[in-house]
């Protein structure tokens, strides 16, 4: 097989890796639980627009979980965190904010 498609097909699965084999919820499905975050994906493309950033998280109960967010406040804080600080444990809390909502890890 060419080197070519030895690197697409390590690519693929590497994506695939890192889009996280679990099930997807709403952020409003995990507002005021305690979740342990996991892991991250910036800049991923979705239906919804582009930027958002999937986030990988195991719930209290152990489940794991991951839902997409476009929460600047939660973009920024994760970008901020060093890898080595994951996982750790948060509450996500949403403030209405006029017509939207501000989501904060805690």
């Amino acid at each position: 097989s060419s080197a070519a498609s030895d690197v697409y097909k390590r690519q693929t699965v590497q994506d695939e890796r890192k889009m996280f084999n679990c099930s997807q919820v709403s952020i409003s499905d995990v507002l005021n639980c305690e979740i342990i975050v996991e892991d991250f994906i910036p800049d991923v493309k979705t239906s919804h627009g582009e930027g958002r950033y999937l986030v990988k998280f195991k719930h209290s109960n152990g489940a794991d979980g991951k839902f997409f967010t476009n929460a600047a406040s939660l973009k920024k804080t994760l970008d901020q965190i060093p890898k080595d600080a994951f996982p750790f444990s948060t509450t996500i809390k949403g403030m209405k904010c006029g017509n939207g909502k501000i989501y904060q890890f805690t």
